[in-house]
């Protein structure tokens, strides 16, 4: 099948009839709501991607899988040090114009790796099961929503011991399948999607074997039901005010598993709970490579609109402390792509074929521009200014009898007409001063895995008694 473009993508989710529910209603078609807009946007642009005479080398890939050209970032399963490296210049793009890159290539790749794992260990044969699932989205162009995060209860507590646990737990084995019951969270975009695959989060004992399960079925699937939390932008068409997030991210969801039967061919793990802690593992270095690359697009955002807000407000960048506020931003952006691009050098390759970063640098880079990100922010507010938390509304300037006072009262640079003023100190309130601020904080600290992950991930990995008996030597002490 050719490349879909985003309007085959829209016709697709007229063929499935999800479960979903948004500000306590169900929702009866996803394609029509208009909280679902933004998502249907964000998406349709990931497929258009592949259209794109300025990404389409980048953004498409051959699959030795399906044996079809497939969008990079969607689908595809990363092998070589050049499918790291490119995927991390797209995502760093592509981050800086919409948050978001949709990079759910990351999930499958290091699901991959994990159900390799298994049958290598059990000699189960698992991996036929998800190379077939993953020929099948590749030729029908489908997306899947990541199930990664339970819920975890008493977080003290493993699943077993919890006193009532809403982890995805397998609740009954049959002859063709099994039964599961519980709750992920975090399924980003998943009302949109076309199928849920569920992987464990967590190192598991033997107790709680029956919580180490992963599967693929479609979001449609009886007794899969989701509770989405709106986008961060207005779900009304607006011309001035969030012209981000107003037109992109989307919706996020609870997704509920209530006595979901899944098939044999769709399970790739059923309680080897000696692997489950392999996931997490890989996830820490394949998609935190990723989320250097995204995070530093996000700074090249901050660092644009900070240089624009000061240019209509008429001092520009020459003035000092403006330039030095927008480097930083550019050496934080810098930094953290540096470590991407460098994780990959000393990565290495897992028998499934998947290449890893090497994960020490990738945690660290992102350790230090999560760091950065409130500093971005109150970078932005202090360059654009206070009108960015008080300025009128969008509603107020197109009020014939209002507008003759805000063209006036507004006016900045002499280059830049007043709304022009208006739109840039609305891309800055966007980004600085409105719920799309709390999603991006929430994509910086803590998608991917908290800062103190990062941390576990440095210090397990990081040989310090190598470095510790090199300073031994040096100071003439016996080793």
């Amino acid at each position: 099948m050719a490349l879909l473009r985003g309007n085959d993508y829209i016709e697709s989710l007229k063929r499935i009839n999800p479960e979903v529910y948004i500000r306590g209603k169900k929702v009866e078609k996803i394609y029509e709501h208009p909280m679902f807009r933004q998502t249907i946007n964000h998406i349709s642009a990931g497929y258009e991607l592949a259209h794109d005479p300025l990404y389409k080398e980048q953004a498409v890939v051959f699959s030795e899988i399906s044996n079809e050209e497939i969008p990079r970032l969607q689908m595809h399963i990363q092998k070589t040090k050049d499918d790291l490296i490119k995927k991390a210049i797209l995502t760093r793009e592509i981050s800086s114009q919409r948050i978001c890159s949709g990079c759910m290539s990351n999930m499958l790749s290091v699901t991959y790796a994990m159900i390799h794992d298994i049958d290598s260990m059990h000699g189960t044969d698992y991996f036929p099961r998800f190379e077939n699932f993953i020929k099948r989205i590749q030729k029908n162009g489908e997306l899947i929503a990541w199930g990664m995060m339970d819920p975890k209860g008493d977080r003290k507590l493993p699943p077993s011991k919890q006193p009532e646990s809403t982890d995805l737990k397998i609740v009954a084995r049959k002859k063709d399948g099994i039964v599961v019951n519980g709750v992920k969270l975090h399924t980003t975009f998943a009302p949109c999607a076309h199928h849920v695959v569920a992987v464990p989060c967590r190192a598991l004992s033997e107790d709680d074997k029956d919580f180490a399960v992963s599967f693929a079925v479609p979001i449609d699937t009886p007794g899969i039901k989701m509770i989405a939390r709106p986008s961060p932008g207005p779900s009304h068409e607006v011309s001035i005010e969030s012209p981000l997030s107003s037109k992109f991210l989307g919706v996020e969801a609870m997704t509920i598993f209530d006595n979901v039967f899944i098939p044999e061919e769709n399970i790739f793990m059923c309680g080897q709970w000696d692997i489950a802690a392999n996931l997490p593992f890989y996830f820490a270095s394949l998609h935190r490579q990723s989320k250097c690359a995204c995070s530093a697009g996000h700074a090249d955002l901050f660092a644009g609109t900070a240089a624009l807000c000061a240019e209509v407000n008429g001092l520009g960048t020459e003035v000092s402390h403006i330039r030095n506020k927008i480097t930083d931003m550019i050496m934080s952006a810098e930094t953290a792509f540096g470590c991407s691009l460098g994780s990959v050098e000393t990565g290495f390759t897992h028998p499934s074929g998947v290449y890893f970063p090497n994960a020490v640098i990738a945690n660290s880079g992102l350790n230090s521009i999560r760091s950065s990100i409130g500093t971005h922010i109150s970078h932005l507010h202090d360059i654009a200014g206070g009108l960015i938390a008080t300025m009128p509304t969008e509603a107020d300037y197109n009020n014939p009898k209002l507008k003759k006072y805000i063209e006036s009262a507004l006016k900045g640079s002499s280059k830049y007409t007043t709304e022009e003023r208006f739109r840039a100190l609305n891309l800055a309130q966007d980004l600085a001063a409105s719920r799309l601020t709390g999603t991006i904080l929430g994509f910086t600290i803590n998608a991917a895995g908290s800062p103190e992950t990062n941390r576990v991930v440095v210090n397990r990995l990081y040989d310090l008694k190598k470095r510790v008996d090199i300073s031994k030597q040096i100071a003439s002490i016996e080793i």
